[in-house]
């Protein structure tokens, strides 16, 4: 691996490597794993491995810059459902200065959210309750029956929230609900990522 080399989020990094990348002292590496503060593995060799998603997240939570060889490691995929084209369009924008963190996949409808689940492998999804033909709720309930896609964090959203739509939704398998408009902070939060929405 090159100095320059892309890193995507699955590649497993030596302590020499993490060291190399964070200008740190590869025993410094090895404190920070033995403190518990950097998730790694051994191998059967007793090698120490840190996945590049887990150094990310060290980066994260002690707000270091990340690294641009970590960039790809470090985008979370966001898709967002919405039938409000308009809705979609300002989330877009939103969004838009977050690229180099978040990528971002915007569809209008449920049955085509499903269909891109399988390619896009999301990170969260963000659904509005209610959309024609199928809704949210039960975007949420087929996306959580399915192994291949039941770890996909869900988050519903309303214009017409109440107590009893966020208990269907939890009962769903969302990981929370919330009234529209999307509270980007608390979607940052649950991507695992510390950003700050600037508006």
């Amino acid at each position: 691996m090159t100095e320059n080399t892309e890193i995507h989020a699955e590649q497993l990094l030596t302590s020499h490597q993490v060291g190399a990348i964070l200008q740190a002292n590869p025993s410094s590496v090895k404190k920070w794993i033995s403190e518990g503060r950097l998730i790694a593995f051994r191998t059967p060799g007793g090698h120490r491995r840190i996945r590049a998603a887990d150094l990310v997240q060290f980066i994260d939570a002690y707000k270091m810059p990340i690294p641009r060889r970590l960039s790809d490691a470090s985008r979370r995929r966001l898709l967002v459902v919405d039938d409000d084209t308009a809705h979609l369009r300002a989330l877009n924008r939103a969004l838009k200065k977050y690229s180099t963190r978040i990528e971002v996949s915007l569809i209008a409808n449920g049955i085509d959210a499903l269909v891109r689940v399988g390619a896009f492998r999301p990170h969260l999804v963000v659904l509005d309750v209610v959309m024609p033909t199928v809704n949210g709720l039960e975007v949420c309930q087929r996306l959580k029956a399915n192994p291949e896609t039941s770890s996909i964090e869900v988050i519903l959203a309303s214009g017409q929230f109440t107590a009893e739509l966020e208990a269907a939704a939890l009962a769903a398998g969302a990981l929370r609900c919330m009234p529209k408009p999307i509270d980007l902070k608390l979607v940052f939060e649950d991507l695992g990522i510390g950003l700050q929405p600037a508006f």
